[in-house]
């Protein structure tokens, strides 16, 4: 079952991190490093306010909308009318504050208008993207996690192309109007496709209640776990200025994202399955999918993480503009070792917490890895420069996530795949002594040839390792849900 839902799933988590990744380097070919500073605050500053102030009621409903009934649902209805009504008033508000504090006056009003619509329209797509994953929706699913990123990409790229041809250039404004417009068409596709009755009705205090116990913690969880991955650039903002942002960026963005789109290709069915058999009275079966879960995560993640680190010399040199190139040379692995960290502890170490609904233990050690990460970015940025912020950061979220690991297995109860996850470090190990043997590359044609070569290897090893479970493989293929 989740190697199918996984397939189908598959275009979504495909289409629009690849397009995100894409941009990252597009972009530096357009944008200087000032304005890209810029861009990627706002790109950062829209994921705090989601984090902030939406991704509660995401999660709740992830949570909880499968087994309500109908009069539960109206209530939540009623609840979630007042929650959109509060999200843009305060998305509004926090992003005038951000927007004077980052460019030290008050912003045009024109500025504040397109990222507002821009941070509104990302933040519904991200929730109205779980909600079609709740309801099964996959179409809509991935309508919302494409067409928002492909064709901002799209129309940002061919606006740039005709703006160079006359007296004005493109800047940070007019590409956020660009994915603004793209994300909007994508919410009038997706919601009339999903449940929404938005009511103003008095909301119910018990749920309430419970909203606030479950989700809160998670929000607050998530605006901690926000800050080793975007907040270190308002780091180097206060210390080396917005232009230091652009150029630290560009490598911390693509290790990041690189990381998060390898995990994002096997985790959008993975965890209702377990959610399903927890349902059933079946939690020894539920925890034992959580670790199912994890070494296919770790079967896609490992690979990138190596191949990217092995790779990303002539990567950087073939794609970054050459302003920055050096700096994207010493971020890019560091930035890719974190990301690999960071989403082992998301989507392997945290789901027993989200099944035990234990997200109060997930909040504190967020605290504790958040107050390390400021003492480690703020000490490495002074010592070592922008790639001591890195090295600062990626301690941080190594600590959170051995912390996480130990919990989940020794108090939650989550199985380890030892097996598995020898099997696949095995098979990374040899793709890794592949690349290594390789000459120096240079051009597009040898670094894709690089990348199929471990590929290859790593694809045989991995099948020769599980010979014995094709049959197997090959019944849950086709078996339905």
């Amino acid at each position: 079952m989740l190697i199918r839902q996984t397939v189908l799933y598959l275009p979504a988590q495909l289409l629009g991190p690849l397009a995100q990744l894409a941009a990252i380097v597009l972009w530096t070919h357009w944008l200087d490093p000032l304005e890209f500073g810029l861009f990627t605050l706002a790109l950062a500053t829209q994921e705090a306010v989601y984090l902030l102030f939406l991704a509660f009621w995401s999660y709740f409903l992830l949570r909880f909308l499968p087994g309500a009934d109908r009069a539960e649902r109206e209530r939540m209805d009623a609840i979630e009318t007042w929650v959109f009504f509060a999200n843009a008033v305060l998305q509004s508000a926090t992003l005038l504050a951000l927007l004077a504090y980052v460019g030290h006056h008050w912003p045009d009003p024109g500025v504040l208008l397109t990222l507002f619509v821009f941070a509104l329209t990302r933040s519904y797509c991200t929730h109205l993207a779980e909600r079609a994953k709740v309801a099964q929706k996959i179409g809509v699913y991935t309508a919302l996690q494409t067409i928002g990123p492909l064709g901002g990409l799209i129309i940002g790229w061919t606006w740039a192309s005709l703006m160079a041809k006359g007296p004005a250039q493109i800047g940070p404004t007019q590409v956020l109007t660009a994915y603004a417009i793209a994300q909007t068409l994508s919410l009038l596709f997706a919601v009339p496709s999903l449940r929404l009755r938005l009511r103003p009705a008095r909301p119910d205090p018990a749920l309430a209640r419970r909203i606030a116990v479950y989700g809160l913690p998670l929000a607050i969880s998530g605006v901690l776990a926000w800050v080793p991955g975007n907040g270190i650039r308002f780091v180097v903002e206060h210390g080396l200025g917005i232009a230091a942002v652009g150029l630290f960026s560009v490598g911390w963005t693509l290790g990041q994202r690189a990381c998060a789109f390898a995990a994002m290709l096997v985790t959008a069915a993975a965890f209702p399955i377990a959610l399903r058999l927890e349902a059933n009275g079946e939690k020894h079966r539920a925890l034992e999918q959580l670790a199912l879960n994890g070494a296919l995560l770790c079967a896609v993640l490992w690979p990138t993480a190596a191949g990217l680190i092995l790779l990303a010399a002539p990567l950087s040199k073939l794609a970054v503009s050459a302003p920055y190139l050096a700096t994207t040379l010493s971020i890019l692995p560091i930035a890719t070792l974190a990301g690999l960290i960071k989403n082992l502890r998301s989507h392997f170490a945290n789901q027993p917490f989200l099944l035990a609904q234990k997200t109060g233990w997930t909040l504190a050690i967020d605290v504790l890895e958040t107050v390390l990460f400021l003492a480690g970015a703020a000490i490495g940025l002074r010592t070592l420069g922008l790639s001591g912020a890195a090295w600062g950061a990626f301690a941080a979220v190594s600590i959170g996530a051995a912390l996480s690991f130990y919990i989940a297995v020794r108090r939650l109860g989550m199985p380890m795949p030892y097996a598995h996850l020898l099997r696949i470090g095995l098979a990374t190990a040899a793709m890794a002594a592949a690349l290594s043997l390789l000459p120096p590359l240079s051009g597009w044609a040898a670094l894709l040839g690089a990348v199929a070569l471990g590929g290859a290897v790593y694809a045989a090893t991995l099948a020769l390792s599980y010979r014995g479970h094709w049959g197997r493989l090959r019944a849950s293929l086709s078996t339905t849900s």
